[in-house]
């Protein structure tokens, strides 16, 4: 009976396409489409908003602002300059930026409000602005409600822990507002990467801006110079202390070291400390005696040499030098040549011989014995240089034993020595820097490295608002308000608009698009109108949905159409009245069943009785030729419902049917099932699986998006062949404007192939 047999097949494709549909990216193209539906709502968006900023604009308080330039100058003639003292100054960039903080300091604002009385200037005082609209209607309001209130309730109401103000805190609070709001007026800034300072100034008059400025440029140079005088005062007061500590710390230091020395033995004379002169000396002698020690035991060894030789004692008498020994070695000779003499003369016992040679015995005993006490003072003399020698040599090792005392007592001695010298440097340091302090104290008061550049002139023109720069930042944000409303109520709008949109969703193909009649009722509704005007814009979209469904598989053509929906008063039942009649007109047999039993209304749309009808047949109390009746106007047939008050599901489900349908199918080219909703009862989902085809119809702009995409989940899960979408009851004008691809049909170049 199906003529197209993949049903089970084709249902799961769509059911897979459906699910693939629901999860589609953001098309920018489709975005844009729904900008231009939508463009209506967003230009009047855009133009109210607009409106509004124009009127805001004009409303608001022109501003004017003045500027003052100043320059600050690097120079070298500084007043009080403490760099020695106090440290390196601040870099040039990070000295500009503070003087910026200067200029926007509370103390410059309060100098300036003073000097031009902007305390009693209600542009900067709040409490001197006259009393608004809005103001005055809550003070009276509050005065009415005093006045009816009880005591009792108007002092728990008024009961503050909080002690009122006195007048002079409100005071001093109102100044404080005064100087808040003369900063957020003022502005300063450096000018490009010069040492140029721009100061602005904004009020409400352009004269009063100017003077501001000015007044401002001027108070700073003044506060510069008050601080350059202060600092210099502080400065030699400073100076001042720290030089009386210095000169204690100088004397303390002196009397340290002096104290010191005194205490280590470290007497320092000329050439020096005098251990060390001592050291110096003691070992000059050493040296000496050193050498005269090696001298006397040279010497001595030398005669204790020639008296051990024999016949040496002319030699030693020689060497030795001495007086008597060399007499005695004189008269030695003497006697000795005499005895010579003699010997040749006189015989050797001649008493004169013999008296010679006793003499020169007795010369030769005398020179033995000045050699004996020659050599014994030599030895003598020996023993005293040894001695000497020995003496000086210890008194140098205890002399050097106190010199290395000293020379560590000299470590602490010369760090004193150091610490006192640079308490002395710091001292010479500090007495020229208040000698240079002192000498420039006269200057601090009239020069500064501050100078004003150019003075503010009166603005021409107010500065806010920037109307044009205003306007066009309200008018993109405007126009980003307008998008999101714009998206906003598409996303509300959640009913489908076009096949496109169909499509996109579902991924199920729209078969077409069906206009509603706004004068049906007069026309004795849809499907009386399709048969006097069948060539009308309504006959066509009726052809055209036929036509689809004939093409939209495979042939044969499908004999057996269900037409459901899934609410109901979505135009399911005048649709397949529409359909039948249409394919009647085409001179085609077609048959028209009512399978809503439970709300039938598809014979009162084609004037033929209910009954008897489908639930007759099904009981047996009537054949197939009595339930058909025909329709007098095009020559289709309709089958009713008959009388209620059988289980639909019975019915629908039974043997019969499905005899029916299948004898229907051999009889006549179409067969038109009309079906109760999907959502409200579960009858359209038995006879779905039975069909060539079923047709889903969608009102425009009203069915919900997850309903429709619900209802074809449930209807391809039978396992039913799809043939596609209807949307019906389309807005023809609004659909126009929309700008989908398939507003094509309603296009004027389009109309004229229509008749009425």
């Amino acid at each position: 009976m199906n003529y197209v047999s993949e049903s089970s097949t084709v249902g799961q494709q769509h059911s897979s396409s459906l699910l693939k549909a629901a999860g589609r990216e953001f098309d920018l193209t489709q975005s844009l489409r729904t900008f231009w539906r939508r463009k209506n709502l967003f230009a009047g968006i855009v133009a109210l908003l607009m409106t509004l900023a124009v009127v805001g604009t004009s409303a608001i308080t022109p501003l004017y602002t003045a500027k003052t330039d100043l320059i600050i100058e690097n120079r070298e003639q500084k007043v009080a300059e403490l760099k020695a003292v106090l440290g390196d100054i601040m870099p040039d960039k990070e000295g500009l930026l503070s003087e910026l903080e200067v200029i926007q300091s509370r103390t410059i604002a309060e100098q300036v409000i003073q000097q031009l009385r902007l305390a009693n200037d209600p542009e900067f005082n709040d409490a001197l602005k006259p009393t608004g609209m809005l103001a005055k209607l809550i003070a009276d309001g509050e005065q009415t409600l005093t006045s009816y209130l009880p005591e009792t309730v108007l002092a728990f109401l008024m009961k503050n822990d909080k002690p009122l103000p006195t007048d002079e805190e409100r005071r001093a609070r109102e100044y404080e507002k005064v100087v808040d709001t003369f900063l957020e007026r003022l502005g300063v800034s450096v000018k490009g990467q010069s040492r140029a300072i721009v100061i602005y100034f904004t009020s409400e008059s352009p004269d009063k801006a100017a003077r501001i400025a000015n007044a401002l440029a001027d108070a700073y140079i003044v506060a510069q110079l008050d601080a350059k005088l202060e600092a210099t005062r502080r400065a030699n007061q400073w100076l001042s202390v720290k030089l009386q500590d210095l000169r204690k710390q100088v004397a303390q230091s002196e009397g340290a070291v002096e104290e010191y020395r005194r205490r280590a033995g470290l007497l320092q004379s000329k050439e020096g400390t005098l251990i060390s002169q001592q050291v110096t000396n003691l070992n000059a002698q050493l040296i000496v005696a050193r050498t005269e020690r090696a001298a006397a035991d040279a010497r001595l060894d030398q005669v204790r040499q020639m008296v051990r030789a024999a016949g040496n004692a002319q030699a030693a008498a020689d060497v030795l030098g001495s007086p008597p020994i060399q007499e005695l070695s004189r008269q030695e000779t003497e006697i000795k040549r005499k005895i010579a003499d003699l010997s040749q003369e006189l015989g050797d016992r001649h008493p004169r011989l013999i008296s010679a040679r006793a003499e020169l015995k007795d010369v030769v005993s005398k020179i033995g014995a000045e050699v004996n006490k020659v050599v014994q003072k030599l030895e003598s003399e020996a023993g005293v240089a040894r001695a000497r020698e020995a003496a000086l040599q210890r008194s140098t090792q205890q002399l050097e034993s106190r010199l290395g005392e000293a020379n560590a007592s000299e470590v602490q001695l010369r760090a004193l020595e150091r610490e006192s010298d640079a308490n002395k440097t710091l001292l010479q340091q500090f007495l020229s820097r208040f000698e240079e302090i002192a000498a420039q104290s006269d200057l601090a008061g009239t020069q500064t490295n501050a100078r004003i550049l150019s003075k503010a002139v009166v603005p021409e023109r107010p500065s806010e608002p920037k109307k044009l720069q205003l306007l066009s930042l309200i008018f993109f944000a405007a126009s980003a308000l307008a998008m999101a409303i714009v998206l906003l109520v598409e996303n509300m709008d959640r009913g489908f608009r076009s096949g496109d949109q169909i499509e996109q969703s579902t991924g199920v193909r729209t078969l077409g698009l069906v206009p509603v009649l706004k004068a049906r009722r007069r026309a004795g509704g849809p499907q009386g109108f399709v048969v006097k005007n069948p060539s009308s814009l309504f006959g066509e979209s009726i052809r055209s949905v036929y036509t689809s469904i004939l093409i939209s598989h495979a042939k044969p053509a499908p004999r057996t159409v269900l037409v459901t929906s899934s609410q109901p008063k979505e135009g399911k039942s005048t649709l397949a009245g529409c359909l039948t009649r249409i394919c009647a007109i085409s001179g085609k047999r077609a048959v028209l069943v009512e399978a809503d039993l439970r709300k039938p209304h598809v014979h009162r749309l084609l004037g033929v009785p209910q009954s008897p009808g489908l639930t007759e047949f099904y009981r047996g109390e009537a054949r197939l030729q009595e339930i058909l009746h025909e329709d007098k106007a095009t020559g289709a047939f309709v089958i009713p419902s008959g009388r209620l008050g059988v289980d639909p599901t019975m019915v629908l489900g039974s043997a019969q049917m499905r005899e029916l349908l299948a004898d229907l199918a051999r009889e006549f080219d179409l067969v038109m099932v009309d079906s109760p909703p999907l959502m409200a009862v579960s009858d359209a989902r038995l006879l779905a699986p039975e069909m060539d085809a079923s047709i889903f119809v969608v009102r425009w702009g009203k069915t919900h998006r997850e309903v429709v995409r619900q209802s074809l989940r449930e209807l391809l899960d039978t396992g039913a062949t799809l043939g596609g979408v209807v949307l019906s009851m389309v807005d023809p004008d609004k659909h126009a404007r929309y700008g989908f691809g398939d507003s094509g049909y309603y296009y004027k170049g389009v109309k004229s192939y229509y008749t009425a």
